[in-house]
């Protein structure tokens, strides 16, 4: 089997890494020659599918399908359009990738289906979190504790364009879950909590959450009515924050995740990728064991000069030539650029147990032990800011 994965950045080598893992060779499509997954693919181009699109048809035409890793809007576009008629399936679902990339069309749905949520301003009171409409994640995000901070907040969503969101702040731990659909059925897979570096920006996964309680059963019924109602062909994340037990859903994505399918992989045995070329390639939807397995800590740091950081995902943007490492540090394994006496490397630490005390055990050795045969002197594990009103 092979897979073409389009976009080389956080979702392209999660999906290389993964697709690695199932046996199935890859092939990788980037138009930026730094992009940090080429060296974890077997084959990798350097172009760009819109402006290139019969050399890149050239390319992909023996592959088994083609997976999109990117949230570029034009490229995606052109991906569908370029596919259509082909022989070769797209590993992706145009029509609900439209409306979870919109979180005023994705709120609409999740309060026609019932399930948890944070509630709109102006029902709830402050604080708020202030959201452009049409970008994922923190970006353009922010929090108002007061009238002042909300128009303030308001005004600067606006300059993304696409409306903007305004609901209740929900303090709690994060959970992400992933959700694998047929078109007419849905499979939950592992909860994951999320830890955030001080930009809000990924640093940590762990699988399953540590210590969070929490009406599991709840979530995943929710994530599977949501996948139904939107005729899911393909993959979607749903991410959440727990308020007093309760899981609120506060985004959803239809797209390759990051971070949270290698964890999944590490402490259940779940292959996303793999799940996805069975699902497009044969039209078989897999329905894989989430009960028991092990805990699985993946973590993002970034070594310069004398510093070592527990440091959110976009920072390994920065970085080509990563490899897997097995048992560098200690570690299971560590997807790095690492060699020794570079000033500046990055990587991502993978530490699995029996339980999450095993598994955080290792993963404080291994940390340590990156710091003592590197000769750092500090390790900085940020934590973003918390305000009171």
């Amino acid at each position: 089997m092979k897979l073409a994965i389009i976009g080389g950045a956080l979702q392209g080598m999660e999906a290389a890494y993964l697709a690695k893992k199932a046996g199935i060779r890859t092939l990788l499509i980037d138009r930026w020659a730094g992009a940090p997954a080429f060296s974890l693919a077997e084959e990798h181009a350097v172009l760009d599918v819109v402006k290139n699109e019969d050399e890149a048809m050239k390319l992909i035409e023996d592959c088994d399908a083609v997976l999109p890793a990117n949230e570029d809007p034009a490229t995606l576009d052109h991906l569908v359009t370029m596919m259509r008629g082909t022989s070769v399936p797209l590993i992706y679902d145009p029509r609900a990738c439209r409306i979870t990339s919109s979180r005023l069309l994705s709120n609409k749905l999740m309060r026609s289906l019932g399930v948890p949520m944070p509630a709109p301003w102006p029902d709830c009171g402050f604080p708020v979190i202030v959201k452009p409409s049409d970008w994922s994640r923190s970006v353009g995000a922010s929090r108002a504790d007061n009238q002042r901070q909300l128009e303030k907040g308001i005004k600067t969503a606006r300059l993304y364009g696409g409306g903007v969101v305004v609901q209740e702040f929900i303090s709690g731990p994060s959970i992400s879950l992933e959700v694998i659909g047929n078109g007419s059925e849905a499979v939950p897979l592992v909860g994951s909590q999320v830890l955030f570096d001080e930009t809000y920006d990924r640093k940590m996964v762990i699988s399953p959450p540590e210590n969070v309680i929490f009406d599991e059963d709840l979530l995943r019924r929710a994530c599977e009515r949501m996948a139904v109602e939107l005729e899911l062909g393909g993959i979607m994340e749903v991410e959440a924050m727990v308020s007093r037990g309760v899981p609120r859903i506060i985004e959803i994505d239809a797209r390759f995740p990051s971070q949270t399918p290698a964890a999944a992989y590490h402490s259940h045995g779940i292959n996303m990728v793999h799940m996805l070329m069975e699902l497009f390639t044969t039209g078989r939807l897999l329905r894989p064991d989430t009960r028991g397995g092990r805990v699985a800590i993946c973590e993002h740091v970034l070594k310069q000069g004398e510093v070592l950081r527990s440091k959110g995902e976009s920072a390994l943007t920065q970085f080509k030539g990563m490899q897997v490492r097995p048992g560098l540090f200690g570690s299971d394994e560590m997807i790095t650029n690492y060699r020794p006496g570079e000033h500046a490397w990055a990587g991502t630490v993978i530490c699995t147990g029996s339980t999450i005390e095993e598994a955080r055990g290792k993963r404080d050795a291994c940390i340590q032990s990156i710091m003592d045969e590197n000769s750092i002197g500090t390790f900085s594990d940020p934590v973003p800011e918390v305000r009171t009103a």
